[in-house]
């Protein structure tokens, strides 16, 4: 994704607001989750992914020209963590360093988590986006967003270990943890399946009702995918066929999916609308447990597998300098909601 397209993908549409949450919403008497934190982190510019060490206590935000940590225990923010070119995600790896994506230069950079000191700069693909960890080969996925290919970096030596080409835009990606990895492919609406013991493309697989598909989580007591889709549609997906499952409305400009597999709950944030939608899957079937409201801009998260609470970034906007042009960040107003009981 670029950052400034996504940091305020689907504003221009929350207009339709409450209007669409109110068609989608199930009738709560008491919800079960709430905003119960603002943490304030300030800092200039806007926002890609976050990510969690669940070992090192930390929730790390792409900033653009930098990035920051919060610290999940003490709710204390740190930024500056390391310089950064454009940067959309971030890998915790080596127990100690930090896997960056640059879309600015279009590298992968592999930091000192305490020192912000690079270690190594290797050239990838162009707009390198959306990354994970894949577990059966110890490799990094990197999303191509503008190449189209996903790019694999041995996170020892920071080295490229190949290249598996997709074709189309690339957004997030999720593996099972038996040796497939899947990726949403935007432009194009679809789900390609990837083996990555022989490194190459198992299937395309259209997602019928979900377009323009972002976030992306593996539910593994499931075997299910969820997508998060810009039509304001989450789809649970079967990676074994492709084949779309079941689709839940969802708010206006989601831009991520993330799963508690403690819990046993997954999660949509929609920017636009400023909802978070929290989903209970039972066998093959999912249901809306909760929709509860958050911020406009609040599109992007990740859940703490400790504590079960749920890290939001978000800001306040202003409106935009000219008719038709961008809404724009409110300097200093950048925080982190937390979601919790």
């Amino acid at each position: 994704m670029t950052l400034k397209s996504r940091l305020i993908a689907g504003l221009s549409i929350a207009g339709l607001g409450y209007a669409v949450l109110a068609a989608a919403t199930p009738a709560l008497a008491d919800p079960a989750l709430k905003v119960v934190e603002h943490i304030a982190a300030g800092g200039e510019g806007g926002w890609d992914y976050a990510s969690i060490d669940p070992v090192a206590r930390k929730l790390y935000v792409t900033r653009g020209a930098s990035i920051m940590s919060l610290d999940l225990d003490t709710g204390k923010p740190t930024l500056g963590v390391a310089a950064t070119n454009r940067s959309h995600q971030v890998v915790p790896v080596n127990g100690g360093g930090l896997l960056i994506t640059n879309g600015g230069d279009a590298t992968v950079i592999i930091v000192d988590a305490k020192t912000g000191k690079v270690r190594v700069t290797t050239k990838v693909s162009a707009g390198p986006d959306a990354a994970i960890l894949e577990p059966t080969t110890g490799l990094v996925l990197v999303m191509g967003h503008k190449s189209g290919s996903v790019d694999l970096i041995d996170p020892a030596s920071g080295a490229l270990a190949g290249s598996i080409p997709v074709g189309g835009t690339l957004e997030f990606a999720a593996a099972d943890g038996k040796g497939k990895a899947f990726v949403n492919v935007e432009d194009k609406g679809e789900l390609v399946a990837i083996d990555m013991k022989t490194r190459t493309v198992l299937g395309h697989y259209p997602m019928a009702g979900c377009e323009e598909p972002t976030g992306l989580a593996y539910l593994a007591p499931n075997n299910l995918l969820l997508a998060a889709c810009g039509n304001g549609v989450a789809a649970l997906v079967s990676p074994d066929t492709g084949a779309v499952v079941q689709t839940l409305k969802v708010g206006a400009g989601p831009d991520a999916a993330f799963y508690d597999d403690v819990r046993k709950l997954a999660y949509v944030p929609s920017g636009a609308t400023g909802t978070l939608t929290v989903i209970a899957v039972e066998g093959q079937t999912a249901r809306i447990v909760e929709t509860l409201p958050t911020a406009k801009g609040a599109r992007l998260g990740m859940v703490d597998p400790r504590t079960g609470k749920v890290y939001l970034p978000s800001a306040r906007f202003a409106p935009p300098a000219a008719a038709g042009g961008w809404p724009t960040v409110v300097p200093g107003s950048f925080e982190i909601l937390v979601v919790g009981q």
